[in-house]
């Protein structure tokens, strides 16, 4: 394995662990805003915490932007 393979498979495996990292998130927020919802009265929808995750779809775009681009420049 070359450098550029232990590059692209670091790469993916931060990108794995944003998309796990993302879907905790954003369970434990809905589940939040629901329960706040239905006993606090709070005023906004549980969907609103659908809102974080656009962070963590944005690394996971650049994630795959770069591996494109380190596989563009190492054409072998």
């Amino acid at each position: 394995m070359n450098k550029k393979e232990k590059v692209i498979k670091i790469i993916k495996i931060i990108a794995y662990i944003f998309s796990y990292m993302m879907v905790t998130v954003v369970a434990f927020n809905y589940g939040y805003m629901y329960y706040a919802v239905k006993f606090d009265g709070a005023s906004a929808p549980p969907s609103v915490s659908f809102i974080f995750a656009v962070p963590f779809i944005i690394a996971i775009l650049v994630c795959v932007i770069t591996i494109k681009v380190i596989k563009k420049r190492f054409k072998e």
